[in-house]
């Protein structure tokens, strides 16, 4: 059997407690971490908690059929940063389940989209959620702009995430914000009312801040996350002047 367990939104040993007792009962148990840089220092109090030892793995080990393949003869759990179906790598893996007859179970957790409504936006009005990649000479896609002008023409708001690959490897707020302007230049797009845009940092820690982008703040470890609102209601608007740093 297949066990896809969240983690929740920062650290880790905010898995939830029904996950605790299906993980002691595995025989393999992994930890992804391409989608998140979250807490790793959680890691062996998890280990000492359920006497496993936990498998930190990459992308491309948990996009092959490996996982699946090995859970076909034993109970596999893979823990995954926040909600473990919020990306589509993991919703892949319970379809491949589903083709080979193999069970599964989904164990759900807190992810940045429900952190986004501590912004004071209504989560009903967010559209697709995107990302910005980290960029190289030979790597600078634009897609993730095509999603944000289709939702702010469609009433949304927008949630992006930042690429991180480690915390020292990750796209930062500047960069982001660069590489947003630079795009909405190029196209000729007004789209963006920058005075609204807000940055998510550290969401779920200690040590969270959500602040408008026009204030010139940055911050230098990751996870991060941009929020830029389509039109807001009145509720919204007092929301977001009382909940975020300017």
């Amino acid at each position: 059997m297949l066990y896809l367990l969240g983690t929740g939104l920062y650290y880790l040993n905010d898995v939830p407690l029904r996950a605790i007792s299906v993980i002691s009962k595995c025989d393999h148990v992994f930890l992804e971490r391409y989608t998140n840089t979250n807490d790793i220092g959680a890691l062996n109090d998890i280990e000492k908690l359920v006497g496993k030892q936990v498998k930190v793995i990459g992308r491309d080990e948990a996009e092959n059929d490996s996982i699946v393949s090995m859970a076909r003869d034993s109970n596999v759990a893979l823990l995954v940063p926040g909600d473990p179906l919020f990306a589509t790598t993991h919703v892949s893996l319970l379809a491949e389940c589903k083709r080979r007859d193999i069970k599964y179970e989904v164990i759900h957790a807190g992810s940045i989209l429900t952190a986004a409504a501590e912004t004071g936006l209504s989560l009903y009005k967010f559209g697709a959620v995107c990302s910005i990649p980290i960029y190289t000479d030979a790597f600078k896609p634009e897609s993730f702009f095509d999603t944000i002008e289709k939702n702010l023409k469609s009433g949304f708001h927008s949630l992006i995430l930042l690429e991180a690959k480690t915390e020292n490897e990750f796209v930062d707020l500047q960069a982001a914000v660069k590489v947003l302007k630079e795009i909405e230049k190029k196209r000729g797009s007004k789209i963006i009312n920058w005075a609204n845009v807000v940055c998510m940092s550290l969401m779920g820690s200690a040590n969270q801040r959500m602040f408008f982008v026009s204030s010139g703040k940055n911050v230098d470890k990751p996870p991060l996350a941009i929020v830029i609102p389509s039109e807001v209601s009145p509720v919204e608007k007092e929301n977001l002047e009382s909940f975020v740093e300017h």
